[in-house]
């Protein structure tokens, strides 16, 4: 070595940089000396064995050696004992070490240049350019940086076996042997300790399973099996896989049980993507590790170790291992119960459960729903159809097939999805889950349906297989006139439908243990492929089906008898199916007005002048806008129209903003309540059928004049618009309202006189069929004239009363007219 200046370290500044001399680095970092008794000169230790004997040799504590007693111990001969299993390390440099267990802010500046700080002098520094009669002094760009090492944290298991497993990160744990860190590990894979051996990186020596786990941080090791037991490892792991459910998540079967929970866990910086290193596991997997290991103490020594290992912070903390234990626990217990009924298959409905029902959990007989592969399996000579014979047929099959197919669906809801939910319930599993509210009244679907096939369709099916005859649609004719009455749990389900999907959403989306048994039940084999919401939404599917395949057969039928049975039944269809979508949008009319009336802060039309004359208006100061419209049928719901801003005009100087609200039989004017989002009602409520709208001339202004009972005007508002397409579409939906109004409180008056006129009819036979008992019981005594003698009497009158009825009818179409017609004239004054 050349001649080396004698003077201390240079001074160091804040920045941690120094002085750049020509000169090396001085050796600051002490050094672990080899520990070998017979080792002469003391010199650097570069390796570390732990192997019993030579913990002999240095009081049972791991021994340190120069690479001079290295190689003389651990001659590669088979006749020294030292050789015999002596795994050693590499010797850390003592630097590390520091680094490991000090913070950066704590550590000392450092004597060289880090290898991520950027010169911007460096190329001149390269070429040894320096500035004569000083010393320059390099300008670097600091960055943040880590003094630990995450890789050094864990280490990567790989798997040199017959069958395919995943490359495991397991975390390397301070004062824990690689027995007990690797236990649940392969505990879960179903691999025995005892069966396999452990290898360091390319090292064909095996490992001691008592050695500590945190010696062997950033290492990996491979896993073989040992000789003679290699098909009882590959057996064990294949046994384990096959008693797995179906389908899962590959972290329930073949992967560590914590990565599929690291979702659960509480989100972390990304300490990969900061560290620019992909190889480093993610904070959240080494987190959601920890669950499946044994925990480590809080003691002294892991909170001195607390800043040095920000890793090992994740397996030393217990904060939340109670909740996610018990998570833990429950999703165990939930795979084990689907894995039980994947062997043993689902038990019955639990008969304590009130939301059980005896007639749809008895087993049926599959075979009603067997059909042939085709309906020409059920005549001898098919080929002597005509062409629409042949299209008939195949329009009244696919309706035969599909609803037996759609049984074997509905039943699958109720066998599989629903069975299984409420039996999990029983076990205590997903008891926060309501089973009514998810799948509404699906067993009553299934009742009907059930009765349907087996007292009409199956029937007609049946005629034609004895008789080897061609399908007859009248048969069908009884089960589709009775529809109203048989398929009302239809109106509930597709009431509650859109509430049914929501619920599952959010069931979905929050709830992990419902997420894994949807999952499971989705992969058995009878849901064809098919989701929990597609199987939800096949009821309404199939009721708007049926008018298209009963008008299928009605266009290829020639009969005449035929088509007007049939006629009859998609006439019947379609009224049941008009009937379903009539409630639906009276409901979510209801729930439009329901918002709109939880709008309205208050109702300001009157004002007092004092405080007793406000104690008194208060007890009428208020608006019911859910009450039912006046004049018309109870069934219909009051509708919104057309809402918007406008400026009002009152009198000659009164202006303001206000906003109003357009129904079918009144018309709302409301201000903004300031810093909420409702509105106050700042004048009477206008009843629409007492208002005349006039459009005036300036371009989207317009003019409502009310009127009383006596078609006086009480009030006159301007209102302005904010152009004239906008003013233009007020004046001209109100005289629709008006319209519309009007033509159903004539209906309305139709209706209650027909049902006045029916009441009084009824009555009035009531009267007759006394007074023919009387006079029945008056000439008793006549036998040969009690027996005619009452035709001749009541036919008469019968007549007369049929007359009555016909007389009748006539007045109500004159009335009707006569109110259409006033109808007409009112809304052209208008």
């Amino acid at each position: 070595m050349s001649s080396v200046l004698q003077h201390k370290s240079p001074q160091r500044s804040w920045l941690g940089l120094r002085l750049r001399l020509n000169e090396k680095p001085v050796q600051e970092e002490d050094w672990v000396v080899c520990q070998h008794p017979e080792c002469p000169d003391r010199r650097q230790a570069s390796k570390v064995c732990h192997h019993p004997d030579c913990l002999d040799l240095n009081n049972k504590s791991p021994l340190h050696l120069c690479e001079s007693c290295d190689s003389r111990c651990h001659l590669e001969d088979t006749e020294n004992m030292h050789f015999d299993r002596h795994p050693r390390f590499d010797l850390q440099p003592q630097g590390s070490i520091l680094a490991r267990n000090v913070s950066t802010r704590s550590c000392p500046p450092r004597t060289s240049p880090p290898p991520d700080l950027e010169e911007e002098d460096e190329g001149a520094n390269d070429r040894g350019e320096r500035k004569a009669g000083g010393l320059k002094l390099v300008k670097k760009k600091p960055r943040r940086r880590h003094t630990d090492d995450p890789s050094k944290e864990c280490f990567s298991l790989k798997f040199d076996l017959n069958v395919d497993i995943d490359t495991e990160i397991v975390p390397a744990v301070k004062k824990k042997t690689l027995r007990e860190v690797l236990g649940p590990v392969f505990e879960r894979k179903g691999i025995e300790l005892s069966r396999v051996d452990l290898f360091l990186d390319q090292s064909n020596t095996p490992l001691s399973l008592n050695f500590e786990a945190y010696r062997f941080g950033g290492h990996y090791l491979k896993v073989k099996a040992r000789p003679g037991d290699e098909l009882k490892v590959e057996q064990g792991v294949k046994d384990l896989r096959s008693l797995s459910l179906p389908n899962m998540k590959p972290s329930l079967g073949e992967q560590s049980l914590s990565w599929f929970l690291q979702g659960q866990a509480r989100r972390r910086k990304n300490m990969t993507e900061f560290l620019g290193d992909a190889s480093i596991p993610s904070p959240d997997s080494l987190t959601a590790l920890s669950g499946s290991l044994p925990s480590v103490g809080a003691g002294p020594d892991s909170w001195k170790n607390r800043a040095a290992s920000r890793f090992s912070v994740f397996f030393s903390s217990n904060a939340g291992a109670g909740a996610f234990g018990k998570e833990v626990d429950r999703m165990e217990q939930l795979q084990n119960k689907l894995q039980s009924y994947t062997l043993f298959g689902l038990p019955k409905v639990p008969p304590q459960l009130s939301f059980h029902h005896d007639s749809w959990e008895e087993e049926e007989d599959e075979t009603s729903f067997t059909l042939e592969d085709s309906w020409t399996q059920l005549l001898d000579n098919h080929e002597t159809l005509t062409r629409r014979q042949f299209h008939q047929q195949e329009a009244i099959w696919e309706l035969l097939h599909t609803e037996a197919t759609y049984i074997k669906k509905l039943r699958v809801i109720t066998d599989l999805f629903l069975c299984g939910l409420l039996n999990l319930q029983e076990s205590g599993l997903l008891i926060e889950v309501e089973p009514a509210r998810l799948f509404s009244n699906i067993q009553d679907i299934v009742r009907l349906h059930t009765a349907l096939w087996n007292q009409v369709m199956l029937p007609a099916l049946e005629i034609a297989r004895q008789a080897r005859t061609l399908l007859n649609p009248t048969d069908l004719h009884h089960g589709f006139r009775t529809i109203g009455s048989r398929f009302k749990p239809y109106i509930r389900y597709c009431m509650e439908e859109e509430a049914s999907m929501e619920y599952m959403r959010s069931l979905l989306r929050d709830n992990e243990l419902f997420r894994i048994y949807v999952t499971w039940a989705e992969t058995h084999k009878q849901c064809n492929r098919l989701k929990l919401a597609d199987m939800l939404a096949k009821p309404h599917q199939r009721l708007t089906k049926y008018p298209l395949l009963l008008k299928a057969v009605l266009k290829k039928t020639d009969d005449s008898s035929s088509r007007d049975a049939v006629s009859g039944m998609v006439a019947c269809v379609e009224g049941f199916i008009n009937s379903v979508d009539s409630q639906m949008r009276q409901r979510e009319e209801q729930q439009k007005l329901a918002a709109i009336s939880g709008r309205i802060d208050s109702y300001e039309a009157v004002e007092g002048s004092n405080e007793e004359l406000e104690k008194i208006l208060r007890e009428f100061n208020h608006f019911d806008l859910m009450a039912p419209m006046r004049g018309t049928s109870p069934e219909e719901t009051r509708q919104l129209h057309l809402e918007g801003a406008l400026r009002m005009k009152e009198g000659k100087d009164s202006r303001m903003e206000v906003y109003c609200f357009l129904f079918t039989d009144l018309l709302l004017i409301t201000k903004p309540v300031k810093r909420l989002e409702k509105v106050k009602v700042i004048r009477q409520p206008l009843l629409i059928h007492n208002v005349v709208c006039k459009e005036l001339k300036d371009p989207g202004s317009f003019v409502l004049i009310y009127l009383n009972e006596f078609k006086s005007a009480v009030a006159a508002y301007t209102f302005q618009a904010n152009s004239a397409t906008q003013g233009r579409s007020w004046v001209d939906t109100i005289c629709n309202v008006q319209n519309q109004l009007q033509k159903m409180r004539t209906e309305e008056v139709l209706r209650q006189q027909v049902t006045l006129q029916r009441r009084l009819c009824g009555e009035e036979e009531e009267e007759e069929n006394k007074k023919e008992t009387e006079e029945e019981g008056e000439i008793e005594g006549h036998e040969s004239f009690t027996a005619g003698c009452p035709e001749k009497q009541s036919s008469p009158k019968r007549r007369k009363t049929h007359q009555h009825k016909k007389l009748t009818i006539a007045q109500l179409y004159r009335i009707r007219t006569t109110l259409v017609l006033n109808s007409t004239l009112t809304a052209s004054e208008v």
